[in-house]
């Protein structure tokens, strides 16, 4: 076996776990506003249960609809839930998998606007993403309903079947709140010191080893660095490991980061894989119950070293599993390229799940749509060509061919598309992989792949098709600024794909993440770079957890000036005129000039096919339609492929 120490047993208290994967509680919006349990979740459970994974929490289950943080998130703080509940419990069951929910109390955090009351929490510590309202200080005898609810939810989920029970006391939620010296500033007993903070958290075990009968793990997350100035520290965190386990606690689970420091609990792709395994490291040498660590893992080579390293017990997986529910049975069974693997985008995710929208997936265009979009083979076969060999046109052949349909596709350069340049921007590089796995999925699907073969009208008839699907994309357009046609104008994908040479001075139009890549590749080869944003923030149009490396990568930079609100009036043979509202400049001596603000779509094939065959059953996706990010087109490509 390729990884022997991903897939030997492990043992969490009395429970037997067939391999060291636990998929984390990832919160999804897919149940009600009352907390209850969906079809859609239910397939989505067990979708991974089948896939082979080890351990499954549901999610964030909130034990009181004071701690609800999430309009759609998953409650068990009433009795009627449980029904609905033990339906999902059975049905990971009958696939040979290990569940239990993740009990939550959000706290501070809880925006008032979610959840219809005030939120309460150790002190008055207000947090801004929830509109900066003081939450009210919890007095001892509220202190002591919590912890009652949270036993009560546990005697639910013990009720409804469950392997064990999870205890989320991370991400500066209420029981992280206790323990973090920045949120808790109590004076009284569950506050001060460790003793004190920890003393919360020690009753909610209690309570919810007494709630569930005394037999059931208990899983405790915990947040090994808040990464917050006078917050909980790992030293904190390993003087209370041996505690919890005292108290009942049978593996400790260690991730990072709160509120404030929220791109240490959903890393983006600008950080590394297995980011937390020194907090892992650490924990465990002070743990007397197993320790499972989460942070980015995402490679099954990576979640084997962890392993065999002695740096964890288990790994806790999250978006790895969100992309490929097969995840476990492919790096078991040695295929480890035909795994679909996160690239750490957030666009599906952990993007959509702050907007309180129900999570998908980029790269996995079934993640959600288990049901929806199960492979289903066509009753009628055609032949199809596709036009197009980025994201959306590879997806839509790749589920064509699956399907039955027979598929050809034309890619007049390499697969890819926008996502192939993205992949040319620094910290935006695993774009690169989901490249190739798509390439590979479309070739096992029995898709004709032609690569380097430009596709007009007169090829794609020659094909005699039945349904044509035009996926060409975008291209870079030029602004409206007069004299532009005059000024040194370079493209600027041509910039990310190779060397220009003898440039000293360089204006960069548009501060989105082609425009910042553009100019942190060119200030990273010594040019200095003046880059000009109508906008009052760098780089809105990616996630706000790669927003803040990216930004700071470039600011960090001495031969940068960065010029947001600033529009660029006029431009000359080698000068600029900048305006920001309150005066306007000019800029000389310019070497180049990089706009990168405007996409247009490319439908000069869609064009001749309509005017040559006007009777053709033609289809165009994606960028070609109107540009959008990466996540529109998939999710179009994969509604109409499993249409037709």
């Amino acid at each position: 076996m390729r990884f022997p120490h991903l897939f030997q047993p492990g043992r969490i208290g009395a429970l037997e776990v067939k391999n060291r994967i636990i998929a984390s509680p990832m919160e999804r919006n897919y149940c009600t506003a009352e907390g209850r349990v969906t079809q859609r979740y239910v397939d989505y459970m067990v979708a991974r249960a089948r896939g082979g994974t080890g351990l499954q929490y549901t999610e964030a289950t909130y034990v009181d609809p004071r701690g609800r943080g999430r309009t759609y998130q998953m409650g068990l703080y009433k009795d009627e839930l449980v029904p609905d509940f033990a339906r999902l419990v059975a049905a990971v069951h009958r696939e040979g998998g290990v569940i239990g929910p993740e009990l939550h109390y959000g706290g501070r955090v809880v925006q008032p606007w979610v959840s219809g009351l005030e939120s309460f929490a150790p002190s008055v510590v207000p947090y801004a993403g929830a509109g900066g309202f003081a939450p009210h200080a919890l007095t001892q005898d509220e202190i002591a309903d919590i912890v009652a609810r949270f036993g009560d939810a546990a005697r639910r989920a013990a009720e409804a079947g469950s392997d064990f029970i999870g205890l989320h006391g991370a991400h500066g939620y209420l029981i992280a709140q206790f323990l973090s010296p920045w949120c808790n500033k109590r004076d009284d007993t569950y506050g001060g010191d460790l003793t004190g903070r920890l003393r919360f958290a020690l009753e909610v075990v209690a309570a919810v080893r007494a709630g569930s009968g005394g037999a059931l793990p208990i899983v405790f997350r915990i947040s090994g660095d808040e990464y917050q100035d006078h917050g909980l520290t790992l030293a904190d965190v390993c003087a209370a490991a041996p505690r919890l386990a005292a108290a009942g606690v049978d593996l400790i689970d260690v991730s990072a980061g709160m509120y404030e420091t929220n791109w240490w609990i959903t890393q983006p792709m600008e950080m590394p894989q297995g980011v937390l395994a020194h907090l892992a490291r650490e924990v465990r040498k002070h743990s007397p119950v197993p320790v499972s660590v989460s942070g980015r893992i995402t490679d099954a080579s990576v979640a084997e070293h962890l392993i065999e390293s002695g740096t964890t017990d288990f790994v806790t997986m999250g978006r790895a599993l969100h992309a490929d529910p097969e995840f476990a049975n492919k790096a078991r069974g040695g295929r480890v390229a035909e795994i679909c693997t996160c690239i750490a985008c957030n666009q599906g995710c952990s993007d959509m799940h702050s907007r309180g929208l129900p999570i998908v997936c980029v790269v996995n265009t079934t993640t959600g749509y288990e049901r929806e979009y199960a492979i289903r083979p066509t009753a009628a076969p055609k032949r199809i060509v596709v036009v197009g060999g980025g994201p959306a046109g590879m997806e839509a052949a790749r589920i064509l061919a699956l399907r039955g349909h027979t598929v050809t596709l034309f890619e007049r350069d390499e697969p890819g598309g926008q996502m192939a340049l993205s992949k040319l921007v620094p910290g935006r590089e695993e774009f690169t992989g989901h490249i190739a796995w798509l390439a590979g999925a479309v070739e096992r699907a029995g898709v004709a792949l032609h690569v380097g073969v430009e596709a007009d009208a007169a090829r794609i008839l020659a094909e005699d098709p039945q349904i044509v699907i035009v996926a060409t994309g975008s291209m870079l357009g030029l602004p409206n600024i007069p004299g532009l046609l005059d000024s040194p104008v370079v493209d600027a994908y041509e910039i990310l794909r190779r060397p220009l040479a003898n440039v000293g001075r360089a204006l960069v139009i548009g501060g989105d993440i082609r425009g910042l890549g553009v100019a942190r590749v060119l200030a990273e080869r010594g040019v200095e770079v003046i880059l000009a944003e109508p906008d009052n923030a760098l780089v809105t149009d990616i996630g706000t957890r790669s927003r803040r490396f990216q930004a700071a990568a470039l600011e960090e930079k001495s031969n940068a000036q960065i010029h947001l609100g600033t529009t660029v009036e006029a431009l000359g043979e080698t000068w600029a005129e900048l305006w920001n509202g309150t005066k306007r400049w000019r800029v000389d001596d310019l070497d180049i000039v990089v706009p990168t603000t405007m996409l247009l779509p490319v439908t000069d094939v869609a064009d001749a096919l309509r005017e040559r065959a006007p009777s053709l059953d033609l289809h165009l996706i994606g960028d070609c339609v109107q540009p959008r990010s990466a996540l529109d087109a998939t999710r179009e490509a994969a509604a109409l492929a499993h249409r037709l």
